[in-house]
């Protein structure tokens, strides 16, 4: 009787319940955000686009849809759209070459965030270098995509066949062309870039730019080594050590191709973004030919390696999200994982020491270099690189040398000549302003 009572209590206590149902939480809406990058390079996007996901999960309060673009002369785009007034991307790639054309009338810094307490304390973490390149009055506007420390990519076989050691120095080199010279074989390239004479005058420990901007090519010690370098590269080209490669030649076409399968260029010196933008694609049949050795140094000093190339991104402060923005870079590049990550995914050293030292960088074995630990050869470069100053004036400075380069290589211009000249020409245009 006592069951029969309490039954109809039950039913009601239970009818209750599922009619209150289980304790809720509202759902808190995301916010819907658009996420805009703009940059030279398809690489940077494809890194960008692997590590989304992940980015994701830190982000749960927002709903991201992405409008990432691909623009061959993105740096000048973005200052085109500038000057017209238009919105840019929250994200500009900006080729480090063009950040001087940033630097005019303060530009870098009336329209980019200043991630240098973003930064902070991390900035000792990585090579200074790569933070100099993106600097204006003491404030960093963008952070490197990768080291770009340099090496020497090189066919053993050549060397084998012809009883020459891999060159350790420059005047090793020279040495070599007594040999590999006479035979037509070139053991690395010159071409007409101010990037490419400037890797050698910086490895040799030379400045174009002060770290306050100041014109210091013409100043001692810097004029006589830029003599010494250009004096060296005349050698070099009558002895055979450069094969003459000019403009776009540089960059496409199968004439660099062509020059590593018939064994006319034994090597090349060139930074870590070499291989994958140009090297490996140009002689995909030639894997396992290859291998990697350090860059000839100088034999009277400077650094072991150099640097030629770099991106930095940049954030919009005009942007509606630019924090989420810089949280989204940081994310992306900074810190050991991310840097890791990057190498491992598009092949861009990283530019912080400890994850250059981490096994999954300096172990990293690669086929077409014949299984060679590729990454501890580019560790070893990345401890010793020079620090690149820019001003608004480089881009005279890097005019001028690189129209001169060709009557260097001719003999028309003397080496102190070709020097005299490039400082003559930067100096007016300072004075112009």
């Amino acid at each position: 009787m006592r069951a029969r009572r309490f039954l109809p209590l039950i039913m009601i206590c239970a009818f209750v319940l599922l009619s209150i149902g289980p304790a809720t939480h509202p759902v808190q809406a995301q916010e819907a955000v658009t996420l805009t990058a703009l940059t030279h390079d398809q690489l940077y996007i494809n890194f960008f686009n692997s590590r989304l996901a992940d980015w994701e999960k830190t982000q749960p309060n927002y709903k991201f849809t992405y409008d990432f673009k691909v623009d061959s002369q993105a740096p000048t785009t973005v200052l085109q759209s500038l000057a017209a007034g238009e919105q840019i991307p929250d994200l500009v790639g900006i080729e480090q070459g063009a950040v001087p054309n940033y630097m005019k009338d303060g530009i870098i810094a009336k329209y980019f965030l200043d991630l240098t307490d973003r930064i902070g304390d991390r900035r000792k973490d990585y090579a200074e270098g790569r933070w100099a390149l993106y600097s204006y009055q003491g404030k960093i506007y963008a952070i490197e995509s990768s080291l770009t420390g340099s090496v020497y990519y090189y066919q053993p076989k050549i060397f084998k066949d012809n009883g020459v050691d891999v060159p350790k120095t420059w005047e090793d080199m020279l040495t070599n062309a007594a040999v590999l010279g006479k035979k037509k074989i070139a053991q690395t390239v010159a071409t007409n870039d101010a990037n490419w004479f400037a890797m050698l005058y910086f490895q040799r420990g030379g400045l174009v730019f002060d770290k306050d901007g100041k014109f210091v090519f013409g100043d001692e010690p810097n004029r006589s080594l830029a003599i010494e370098v250009a004096t060296y590269i005349k050698k070099g080209i009558d002895a055979g050590v450069f094969m003459q490669v000019l403009g776009n030649d540089m960059w496409s076409g199968a004439t660099l191709p062509t020059a590593y399968k018939s064994g006319e260029l034994a090597g090349h010196v060139m930074p870590d973004w070499w291989a994958s933008c140009c090297l490996e694609p140009g002689v995909k049949d030639m894997a396992g030919q290859w291998a990697i050795a350090p860059m000839p140094v100088w034999a009277k000093g400077g650094h072991k390696s150099t640097v030629w190339g770099g991106t930095g991104w940049a954030i919009s402060s005009q942007s509606p999200h630019a924090e989420l923005a810089w949280k989204f870079l940081e994310f992306m590049y900074m810190g050991k994982e991310s840097q890791i990550e990057r190498f491992e995914k598009i092949n861009m050293f990283p530019t912080m020491f400890d994850a250059m030292k981490d096994p999954r960088v300096s172990e990293k074995a690669d086929p077409f270099f014949g299984g060679q630990k590729i990454g501890e050869m580019f560790a070893a470069a990345g401890q010793d690189i020079p620090v690149w100053y820019q001003s608004p004036f480089r881009a005279a400075w890097s005019t001028e040398i690189g129209a001169d380069l060709p009557t260097l290589f001719d003999g028309t211009l003397a080496p102190d000549a070709f020097v005299d000249k490039a400082i003559s020409v930067t100096n007016d245009a300072i004075k112009a302003g």
